[in-house]
């Protein structure tokens, strides 16, 4: 479960941020604007297989998990290039603890980021495109339970990157389709209980999305 202190302050940050990106984008409109928001899920998977604990390591498996978010961005008329502001949910079930550390667990994050993206002219209704993005995990929480390791694990504010390659299919002028693989990374984050328990595990992973994109 994420902290509810948290919560209320990242929420904030969230929405200032659309609501800048919003009045940006809406000054351009006369221009003609590019201005789109989207919708996306997929599967998450988690590719570090350990964690450290009170200077001992921990081996264990994680299932693939999910991935679901939502994107406000703008298309550049003219442009090769689009960006956008994207808030991600990932969450992935770990299982087969070495030790006895655990017998099960949940490692999930929420991201805010900023992506950039060059997208490739063709003559068809199919547009490939890479990108990267910056931005913050606004929260990891990682829930052991049972064994020694047992309990709540969590930190905020951590510093991510991802790098994406996907392709755009246009259903019309309004509403196009997407796939997408992604490399997510937060890094290894030191994720601590409130009792001061301290945790080190490496957040990244690898995602397979579809999402659809509506031009305002």
């Amino acid at each position: 479960m994420m902290h509810a202190k948290t919560n209320s302050h990242w929420r904030c940050c969230a929405l200032a941020a659309l609501l800048s990106c919003a009045a940006v984008t809406a000054r351009g409109q006369d221009g003609g604007s590019g201005l789109y928001g989207g919708l996306f899920g997929g599967l998450s998977a988690l590719q570090g297989d350990e964690f450290t604990l009170g200077g001992a390591t921990t081996t264990l498996n994680f299932d693939s998990g999910a991935t679901a978010g939502v994107t406000l961005g703008y298309d550049y008329s003219g442009s090769p290039w689009r960006s956008e502001i994207e808030f991600a949910y990932r969450t992935g079930d770990a299982s087969n603890f070495s030790g006895g550390a655990g017998a099960g667990g949940d490692l999930a994050s929420t991201a805010l980021m900023f992506n950039g993206y060059y997208q490739f002219a063709t003559r068809s209704a199919w547009q490939p495109y890479v990108g990267a993005g910056l931005g913050v995990a606004t929260e990891i929480d990682f829930d052991i339970e049972g064994g020694s390791a047992a309990g709540e694990y969590s930190d905020s504010g951590i510093f991510a990157a991802q790098v994406m390659a996907g392709t755009r299919y246009a259903l019309s002028e309004r509403v196009s389709l997407y796939g997408e693989v992604r490399y997510f990374t937060a890094g290894s984050p030191d994720l601590e209980t409130d009792g001061g328990q301290v945790l080190t595990v490496d957040y990244d992973t690898l995602d397979l999305i579809a999402g659809v994109a509506f031009r305002f």
